[in-house]
């Protein structure tokens, strides 16, 4: 396992700069304009792109192909890739909490603990969603390949996206919205963290699901 993750941060490291472009970007976009919701989209963007590249330099330089080929086990080639993509999830909600506490320090109003537990709560909810999407699009790349997976996952974010969409025009759905809405605004800090963490209890079994699946589809797939 240990040579498996070396050989995957070896591939992962030469996408850093990148990874920090995108953190100045967004931390000078949130902190110039917009607030801190682009924290959030920080955890989310930034750890989807964990599993597109360690997938595109497998393919690039040949390794899937290679591994194969050599006398290691399956479960450490998948295994290597999803601890990975948790280490650097952890990294970015790091960052982003750090991010997000500077910010509201930076621009404290008269209930700043407010706005920071309510910041808190939007980057946990990303990370629970970055965990969902990182483990489903690891699992279709093993099955489908990087390319195909990435079209599949997009399609299953914007299939949901546009449902919204057209469901808001419904009557009872603006109802349930609203209703969610007011329950939002009327729930205690306890009640908002009791969901967060079933939320990224949830996240992460599904995580784990797709690791065991993912060990399944590469045990069967040849040279």
């Amino acid at each position: 396992m240990k040579a498996m993750l070396y050989a995957d941060w070896m591939n992962f490291r030469q996408s850093i700069r990148s990874i920090l472009f995108v953190l100045v970007v967004f931390a000078l976009t949130a902190f110039s304009f917009s607030g801190p919701m682009f924290f959030n989209f920080t955890v989310v963007f930034l750890s989807i792109m964990v599993p597109t590249t360690l997938f595109a330099a497998d393919q690039a330089y040949g390794w899937n192909r290679l591994s194969l080929s050599m006398p290691i086990l399956r479960q450490d080639v998948v295994g290597s890739k999803f601890v990975m993509g948790a280490l650097v999830n952890v990294v970015l909600l790091s960052v982003s909490t750090v991010l997000t506490v500077a910010y509201v320090l930076v621009n404290a109003t008269g209930n700043s603990s407010a706005d920071l537990m309510e910041n808190l709560a939007g980057i946990f909810a990303c990370e629970a969603i970055a965990f969902l999407m990182m483990g489903v699009l690891m699992a279709l790349s093993f099955k489908f390949g990087i390319e195909k997976g990435r079209y599949i996952i997009i399609a299953c974010v914007w299939v949901p996206v546009l449902g919204v969409f057209l469901l808001e025009r419904l009557p009872w759905f603006e109802t349930a919205l609203h209703a969610a809405g007011d329950w939002l605004n009327t729930a205690g800090e306890a009640q908002i963290s009791l969901l967060l963490a079933a939320a990224l209890a949830v996240s992460l079994v599904v995580y784990v699901i797709c690791y065991l699946i993912s060990v399944k589809i590469y045990q069967k797939t040849e040279l």
